[in-house]
């Protein structure tokens, strides 16, 4: 998760408020905090936005979903050859969870699986990188699902 900062002043919104709603619409915004700042003429909102990882914002239909449901149909947010290696790692995080006796999203959670298909996730490196994912899991589960991620890779091109 990113979090990007904006300063909105009060007196005068417009441009700096141009800027925030075009960012927002560029990005995928999973919170956005807001804060007043009381300083006489220099008045100011100051804006915490939020970013969950992965490439443009969610579609609308998608994101009305979401927000009804509270889930995401990855089958509509992947591509066909995307939502296969997704499945894929469904799979291997349930396997994974049921040997080791815990919860599949004590292993990735769904939206960590859709970004490492992705981001094309190749490397413990590249899975570390992923908003949540820290040594711990890297070292219990990142060689079963870099492995799977290289071949699915490998089999698409």
């Amino acid at each position: 998760m990113q979090m990007h900062f904006f300063a909105i002043p009060a007196l005068d919104p417009a441009a700096a408020q141009a800027e925030l709603n075009h960012f927002i619409a560029a990005h995928r915004v999973a919170s956005v905090e807001r804060q007043f700042v009381q300083a006489g003429t220099d008045s100011h909102w100051v804006v915490c936005v939020s970013v969950a990882p992965g490439p443009g914002p969610l579609p609308a239909a998608l994101k009305a979903d979401a927000s009804r449901t509270g889930k995401v149909d990855y089958k509509q947010l992947l591509s066909d050859a995307e939502f296969t290696v997704y499945a894929e790692l469904r799979a291997l995080r349930k396997r994974l969870a049921e040997e080791g006796g815990v919860p599949v999203y004590a292993v990735f959670s769904n939206e960590q699986l859709a970004a490492m298909v992705q981001q094309r996730v190749d490397s413990a490196e590249s899975l570390q990188a992923l908003d949540g994912v820290g040594e711990a899991r890297t070292r219990r589960y990142g060689t079963a699902f870099v492995e799977r991620l290289r071949a699915a890779w490998a089999e698409n091109t």
